[in-house]
């Protein structure tokens, strides 16, 4: 009877870390241009359009971006951790020209925007951006990245250039 008691007080002890992720690195498996179906769409607080979209399909595999109302651009990633087929949220970041990105919804040039990406280990998933209104074509160097615990684990660069 004692030892089936300190073994149940082992798994209880034991059972939070089981459920915890763990997450090792970013894996980019695919960046460029793509397309997808778009579900629906909201503004942030920025004034910037998020959107929830399916089916999304790489059309051309580039680093060069044509600043063009309607292109997406953004990459496919695994998280590599434990346990697999767990989810987890990274936190994405992209970061905009230094001149920056001039929404009028607000006063303050945008030099960033942070959204949630959720994943789950070992699969993949994509993250990426979509020019939506004019305001956002600014060519020069963009970048993804993607965050977890306060560390970078992956960043793809991209140029975004006039067509």
């Amino acid at each position: 009877m004692k030892i089936l008691s300190i073994a149940s007080l082992a798994l209880l002890t034991t059972s939070p870390a089981l459920d915890q992720v763990q997450v090792r690195s970013v894996e980019i498996v695919r960046y460029g241009i793509y397309t997808a179906e778009l579900r629906s769409s909201t503004r942030d607080n920025q004034g910037v359009q998020e959107n929830i979209s399916t089916n999304f399909r790489r059309a051309d595999t580039t680093t060069t971006i044509p600043a063009q109302s309607g292109v997406r651009f953004g990459i496919e990633f695994k998280v590599i951790g434990a346990p697999a087929n767990k989810s987890v949220s990274l936190k994405k970041v992209v970061v905009f020209p230094a001149a920056g990105l001039h929404s009028p919804a607000i006063p303050e040039t945008l030099y960033r925007n942070e959204t949630t990406a959720d994943a789950t280990v070992g699969e993949i998933t994509y993250a990426g951006y979509k020019f939506d209104d004019p305001w956002e074509l600014v060519p020069g160097p963009w970048s993804i990245q993607l965050w977890y615990g306060g560390r970078m684990l992956a960043e793809q660069k991209f140029t975004v250039a006039a067509p």
